[in-house]
């Protein structure tokens, strides 16, 4: 059974050819009509047209022989009566004249057969006019006789005659000259006339043809528009045409549907990057902008697995994050292997394309891993800034050449977007930083402390588990500060600031948060701490300020208020807690660590 899609095509190559047949037929009728007017013209119009041009040039070389002959006549008359000298200048240039065109006259006299006797008839009457009157008065007057008025009269009346004679000749010329110009007229009408009419009856059984056939020819080439405003998507989304055929027109319409999905695709990809310039820019932290460029990088790029490693100023690799699938895996450790594969492809300094990995992987005992687990296809990508490589984002697939040479290309665009937002925040989080230290100590200062602890606070009391993380703060305050400025000036105090602010950044603990409180009031943030480690923290810290002065001449201690945030207690108590344990260990005699919630005795 034939298909509907072959079935199609067969209709569409009879069709075709039908076309071609009557295009022939059509351009052969057309050749065949163009054929028989160039031969009727050829024959008809062309000798018309030279029968009025000779009968033209026959009435024009009559009236210059009658002027001429007029010129000779004259000019002998005048010198006969007068002997003046221009006279006979008159009569040579006319007897010039009148020899060259009867010679003419004689010459082109086969041209107009109708009128060859005539035209001879006439020039052997004006040649015995010349020899009886003109030559013989002329030769009269050389020898100095002169004529009589009767011989003047005679001579007269036979250049009238002559004269008449000329004129019947010229009007029976003049009129065959007119007919045969209607004539050429007529025949020109007659050959357009023809020559259209069928040309219109070609060309109207042509359209007949075309019009009786157009139906079939609609279909196709319906199908083929609706293809083109799918592949432009012009005013609303179109809709895929479902022709098909093996033809060419078939073939045309699944070329311009491929195009419009190529071109979908495409435009989905460019919103798909749009969405990430914007994410990009919105990024908080170093940690988002990796986060946001894996998500939307895999998004974009629709592969299996993403990963990004980035490299710091002294080309240690210190972060690495994976996406594969739906799970996000921050700061995973490197591979096995992984760190000497990193080494190679800086080395190279440029971005590598692994198309099919069955026919080339890269080496190492990673790829072998990535092999093992159904990796087939992968680019490199080199995250560079100016001369400096920054990181590596790796993009993998299962299926072989999903990464192609436009596809690498197209991904290298996007490098500096990408490295541009990693400076753009890491410059911003310097600047952020510098915004939250404290110029003196250069400890964290009152801003950052309360962010951080109302972050902490959040954490610590999360709404699913009330007692996920503890968190500790210690308060401390420098023993009689006032009286040290006044006795040893604020450059003194502003020293005793700086080196307790050393202390604390020196010897606190990893996670630990010092921050210059106020004035002389210093505290830290222990995160994951219970109150029992922090009076541990607050003593330890005390014992080194008490025993490590910045000067021999005098003795610095501080006094200590430790607290823990409780159940359904708010940041700013912790703070009153942590700051009324300060004030008991003052009024005990300062220079001492204080709990809340224990009795001075209790305290360390």
């Amino acid at each position: 059974m034939i298909s509907p899609s072959r079935e199609r095509h067969r209709n569409e190559t009879k069709l075709g050819a039908l076309l071609v047949r009557f295009s022939l037929a059509f351009l052969a009728v057309f050749a065949l009509l163009l054929g028989g007017a160039y031969l009727f013209q050829n024959h008809f119009i062309k000798s018309s047209y030279l029968q009025v041009r000779d009968l033209a040039l026959l009435t024009e070389n009559l009236d210059l022989l009658e002027k001429a002959l007029v010129e000779q006549e004259s000019g002998q008359r005048g010198y006969s009566m007068t002997g003046e000298q221009s006279f006979l200048d008159a009569y040579n240039r006319g007897t010039a004249d009148y020899e060259q065109l009867v010679q003419n006259l004689r010459d082109r006299a086969f041209l107009t057969p109708l009128f060859e006797t005539d035209i001879e008839s006439l020039l052997s009457d004006i040649q015995r006019w010349e020899n009886r009157h003109i030559r013989a008065l002329f030769d009269q007057s050389l020898l100095g006789r002169s004529a009589s008025a009767t011989q003047l009269k005679i001579d007269e009346a036979a250049f009238l005659a002559l004269s008449a004679e000329f004129d019947d000749v010229l009007s029976r010329i003049v009129v065959q000259r007119d007919l045969e110009r209607e004539r050429l007229l007529s025949r020109i009408s007659l050959t357009l006339a023809l020559a259209g009419t069928a040309a219109l009856l070609a060309l109207g059984l042509y359209v007949f043809f075309i019009i009786k056939h157009i139906r079939r020819l609609i279909d196709p080439l319906a199908a083929l528009d609706r293809a083109i405003s799918f592949y432009e998507g012009s005013r609303c989304e179109p809709e895929r045409t479902d022709y098909t055929s093996s033809g060419e027109l078939g073939r045309l319409v699944g070329a311009f549907n491929r195009m419009g999905e190529d071109m979908r695709r495409e435009s989905e990809q460019l919103e798909d990057t749009y969405k990430m310039i914007n994410a990009l820019n919105q990024a908080a932290s170093l940690q988002d902008v990796y986060r946001e460029t894996l998500v939307h990088m895999r998004a974009l790029v629709q592969c299996d697995k993403v990963s990004l490693i980035m490299q710091n100023a002294d080309r240690r690799f210190y972060f690495k994050t994976v996406l594969q699938g739906e799970h996000l895996k921050p700061k995973e450790a490197l591979l096995p292997g992984e760190q000497a594969q990193l080494w190679e492809l800086i080395r190279g300094g440029v971005s590598v394309l692994h198309e099919d990995w069955d026919m080339r992987r890269p080496r190492g005992e990673l790829a072998d891993r990535l092999y093992g687990s159904g990796i087939r296809s992968s680019v490199q990508l080199l995250l560079r800034k100016d001369k400096r490589i920054v990181g590596v984002l790796n993009l993998m697939s299962a299926q072989p050449f999903f990464f192609t040479a436009v596809k690498k290309q197209r991904l290298e665009k996007l490098v500096p977007l990408i490295v541009t937002s990693i400076e753009n925040v890491r410059q911003t989080g310097q600047i952020q930083s510098l915004a939250m230290r404290d110029g003196l100590t250069g400890l964290w200062n009152r801003r950052y402390f309360e962010d951080s602890l109302v972050k902490l606070h959040n954490e610590t009391f999360p709404k699913h588990n009330p007692n996920a993380h503890p968190l500790s703060l210690i308060l401390l305050d420098v023993d009689h500060f006032k009286r040290l400025n006044d006795t040893r000036g604020h450059q003194e105090g502003d020293t005793v600031l700086k080196h307790i602010g050393l202390l604390l950044r020196a010897y606190s603990r990893f996670g630990d948060l010092p921050v210059r409180f106020g004035g002389e009031e210093f505290a830290v943030l222990l995160p994951d701490t219970p109150i029992e480690e922090a009076a541990d923290v607050a003593e330890r810290l005390r014992r080194l300020i008490e025993f490590d002065s910045p000067s021999p001449d005098y003795v610095v201690t501080a006094s200590f208020g430790v607290a823990e945030l409780q159940a359904r207690q708010n940041a700013q108590e912790l703070i009153r807690t942590a700051d009324s344990a300060l004030y008991r260990a003052k009024a005990a005699g300062r220079n001492r660590v204080c709990i809340h919630g224990e009795d001075l005795n209790d305290s360390a």
